[in-house]
């Protein structure tokens, strides 16, 4: 190919990379049934769309309340009066973007970047808005990761977010949109407020985490590991290769490090019995009422029948799988170590990385192995390359 024309021709194909993945499509109160919204404007008038077709613009002193109803959408503000069949669009042309609460049932009001669509499904309003990547990573950020914190830690939430978002763009297709605003996906509770997250997702602009052949990473992450992360095949059903089990001491002595729940000993025994645990066995119950495990276990006290220790979790309501048992009186107390699942990024012992003066980098290479930062509109470039 003529050199001189090599460097326009990946302009273009950049451009093309950018716009694939320039939105995001999020679904606003996924497990709330809505029947009653109020919409109005983020500082800016918003233009109104009913079953395709532009129908008016709301004021931007104007708040507008819209109904489920069984015969279709009604909308009243002050100004106006619409109906429609199928569907609703507010459109922000300042770019502004709107704002938004549920009035039935009651829920805060937040403020949106880009716009919102509202359908009816089964009487109920499935709201769906559509977002600027870059907007939609810093709301994620503010919500997971929280104020003041370290530039480093929000750098790498950054980067985690926009792959997680991208790599799980299908998870909600069933649904009309692509990720939903709670924590099944991530939690996105609007428009980002802190000047220093802002700033962090400027400088991570379209950076994301693949692995060695060049696919976007699960980029999981969990509150706290308790020193040891897990492999993705020890708490789900499929192995990563970047997803393995790494010592971590930077998160040992944060706030989730340790926690302890007191189970009579009776109820404990009677849980076991149920799954078919031999607890007229002395030797069994001497394991199931006083055990410390070396390092992570996958399996109750090595017993059998084995008893997955996610599974303990999971009914007992811990704090995690990784624990130690203790006999005292009729009780057996459980000493655990983490918060989490345990598999991938350790929130804890990044944000302490941060703390120590670590960059972002280093510290995903930490909980991610052979993984690679790579710009969003390099991705096709470097899949064909073989990097």
């Amino acid at each position: 190919m003529n050199r001189f024309l090599l460097s326009p021709l990946l302009g273009l194909l950049a451009l093309g990379a950018s716009a694939q993945y320039a939105d995001m499509r999020v679904g606003l109160l996924r497990n709330t049934s809505t029947r009653q919204v109020m919409v109005m404007g983020d500082g800016g008038p918003l233009t109104i769309w009913a079953d395709g077709k532009q129908v008016g613009e709301l004021a931007s002193t104007d708040g507008m309340v819209l109904k489920a109803t069984p015969g279709g959408i009604e909308a009243r503000s002050l100004m106006l009066v619409i109906n429609a069949g199928k569907s609703l669009v507010f459109r922000s042309p300042a770019g502004r973007g709107f704002r938004m609460r549920s009035v039935a049932p009651k829920t805060p009001e937040h403020a949106y970047p880009g716009s919102l669509e509202l359908g009816l499904v089964n009487g109920s309003f499935r709201l769906v808005a559509t977002v600027p990547l870059e907007e939609y990573v810093g709301g994620v950020v503010q919500a997971e990761a929280g104020k003041e914190q370290w530039m480093e830690y929000y750098k790498l939430q950054a980067v985690s977010c926009r792959t997680y978002a991208l790599a799980n763009k299908r998870r909600h297709a069933a649904d009309g949109y692509e990720v939903c605003d709670g924590t099944h996906c991530q939690v996105f509770h609007g428009r980002n407020r802190v000047d220093s997250i802002r700033q962090a997702v400027a400088l991570t602009r379209d950076l994301v985490v693949v692995d060695s052949d060049i696919q976007l990473i699960h980029a999981t992450f969990h509150s706290n590991c308790g020193g040891e992360t897990m492999n993705a095949e020890d708490v789900w059903s499929k192995s990563e290769p970047y997803l393995v089990s790494t010592l971590d001491t930077f998160c040992l002595h944060e706030p989730h490090a340790v926690w302890e729940k007191s189970v009579p000993r009776a109820k404990w025994l009677g849980y076991l019995r149920k799954l078919g645990v031999n607890t007229d066995d002395s030797e069994v119950v001497a394991s199931v009422t006083s055990h410390v495990p070396e390092c992570r276990e996958l399996y109750l006290a090595n017993i059998r029948p084995a008893v997955p220790l996610t599974q303990v979790r999971n009914d007992f309501h811990l704090r995690s799988a990784y624990f130690s048992i203790r006999p005292e009186g009729d009780m057996v107390v459980l000493r655990g170590r983490g918060f989490g699942h345990g598999v991938g990024l350790c929130q804890e012992g990044a944000m302490n990385m941060a703390r120590k003066g670590y960059g972002y980098a280093d510290i995903l290479h930490h909980y991610f192995a052979n993984v690679h930062l790579v710009k969003l509109q390099n991705l096709d470039f470097f899949r064909n390359d073989g990097m």
